[in-house]
């Protein structure tokens, strides 16, 4: 087994354990620190050639602009001014038509349609109306959620009786 060695004393007073606890101070030091490197620092910049001639001389673009072209441009055919070409359109907004409309000439029936559905209502059972049937369903769904709200009730009732009965046999005792 290794003996450790002492931990060395600290001493609260000293700079280095005051910075070590406050981040702030070691951001100023260490922004001091930055400080004093840049400005030991000499900055200087990097020697230029003696210009000559300005770039842009007065002179000198009067000059270039009395020479004449070195090439022509010379046409067989004179060159015809072109003549401005104007184009316009008018594009309408599209109607389209609502749901309602859409269904109305989607399932619009027409009168050959509309004979074969009348005839079909009154001699194949399509006028029939189903309004009794699915009162009849909804009574009977009623009817059988009441009997199950009772079964429970009543088999709840028999499990605290018999609780009931459990506890007093085992006061008596």
């Amino acid at each position: 087994m290794k003996a450790r060695s002492p931990k060395p004393e600290t001493y609260p007073d000293r700079l280095i354990s005051l910075m070590a606890n406050s981040p702030p101070a070691r951001f100023a030091a260490f922004a001091a620190l930055a400080f004093a490197v840049c400005l030991s620092t000499k900055l200087v910049a990097a020697p230029q050639p003696p210009v000559k001639e300005l770039p842009v001389s007065l002179d000198r673009i009067r000059q270039d602009l009395a020479k004449a072209p070195a090439m022509g441009l010379k046409l067989s055919v004179p060159a015809k001014v072109p003549v401005a070409t104007f184009k316009s359109r008018v594009e309408q907004r599209v109607y389209v038509l609502t749901l309602r409309e859409w269904i109305d000439k989607e399932f619009a029936l027409n009168t050959l349609q509309r004979q074969s559905a009348d005839w079909a209502s009154k001699c194949c059972g399509y006028g029939v109306s189903l309004d009794p049937l699915f009162n009849a369903l909804d009574k009977a769904m009623e009817r059988r959620r009441l009997r199950n709200i009772r079964k429970q009730i009543a088999r709840e009732l028999t499990e605290l009786e018999a609780a009931r009965t459990k506890a007093a046999a085992a006061n008596k005792q």
